[in-house]
């Protein structure tokens, strides 16, 4: 009977920690999209240290960056046939101005100011990051892990795109 109860109290007590463990972990877990105050610092400090972990690609010109894709140098790859060769450092450094200029002067159609955001799999691995103002980051993140994350450029508005719309110049 002893021998009982002391199972059942070693039994409780590591169900209850591991309940704890569990409802601590889903907590602090990363959320895909999610703004991370601390890679924006590091991005907008110019961390060399920091960019040395990731290959880091550009969407949009050299002068008119939309967004910026740490890809972490891991097993996966986020970057799809679009996004070109990874930026040197210096690249890195001169698209993070550009990006925050284009917010600053508001005439890029940049609506927030530049932020780190988490790129998560289904696995909930942080797997990169976007440095981007845009309001939408399109990917594909598969059941195995994989994510795809694809091009991002600002929308146009206003009578400056040739969409055919009443107003705009054409084709």
């Amino acid at each position: 009977m002893r021998r009982q109860v002391i199972c059942w109290l070693v039994f409780a007590v590591v169900f209850v920690f591991a309940t704890i463990n569990f409802a601590l972990g889903a907590l602090h877990a990363e959320e895909n999209l999610a703004v991370n105050e601390a890679v924006t610092a590091k991005i907008r400090a110019f961390d060399r240290g920091f960019f040395k972990g990731f290959d880091v690609y550009s969407a949009g010109t050299k002068e008119n960056p939309s967004a910026l894709l740490f890809d972490r140098k891991d097993n996966y790859t986020l970057v799809s046939q679009l996004w070109g060769i990874p930026l040197k450092e210096d690249e890195i450094i001169y698209a993070i101005r550009r990006l925050d200029d284009q917010y600053v002067s508001g005439q890029y159609n940049i609506p927030f100011e530049p932020s780190a955001l988490n790129i998560v799999n289904v696995k909930g691995e942080v797997l990169g990051y976007v440095y981007t103002g845009l309001t939408y980051v399109m990917m594909d993140r598969k059941k195995d892990g994989q994510v795809m994350v694809y091009l991002t450029v600002p929308q146009q508005f206003g009578g400056n795109c040739s969409c055919g719309a009443e107003g705009a110049p054409g084709p």
